[in-house]
């Protein structure tokens, strides 16, 4: 522990200051939030695992439901449980939220971060979120039609 008044042993960026040790600077909240969104961004998966297990379960009961049972109705009550809709909405949130982080590392990775490349960044973003509206409105209308 180094001394309030202390010069020859100066407290570097990694130590909190005696007089408020629960303080963080703006590195450590930064690093925080990328840790908070490093985690979330390893548990989408499972969110994913949720949706291909639903879409597999309405599949099955499309096909028994050709065969002459009524399954299908099964499956839309069971999509109405409130359980079953809050973890869909979890799983759309976690979707959403991890394209909006893979959209902004596409640049990174493409090295167009650098200042004078800034603009071109945000293009690209921007081209990725246009290009991903138009697919969805697009099969949005193939399924409608």
């Amino acid at each position: 522990m180094n001394p309030k008044n202390n010069t020859k042993f100066p407290l570097n960026n990694h130590q909190n200051p005696l007089d408020n040790p629960h303080q963080l600077d703006n590195g450590q909240v930064k690093t925080k939030i990328s840790l908070i969104f490093s985690i979330i961004s390893k548990i989408t998966p499972f969110s994913m695992l949720w949706i291909s297990f639903v879409l597999t379960y309405g599949v099955v009961c499309m096909y028994t439901n050709a065969v002459g049972q009524d399954e299908f109705y099964r499956f839309i009550f069971f999509l109405q449980k409130p359980v079953v809709v809050a973890l869909n909405c979890v799983a759309l949130l976690s979707a959403l939220l991890h394209s909006i982080i893979w959209f902004i590392k596409v640049p990174k990775a493409l090295s167009l971060t650098t200042d004078n490349k800034q603009t071109q960044a945000w293009l690209l973003i921007a081209c990725l979120w246009i290009i991903t509206i138009a697919v969805s409105v697009l099969l949005i209308k193939l399924i409608l039609r």
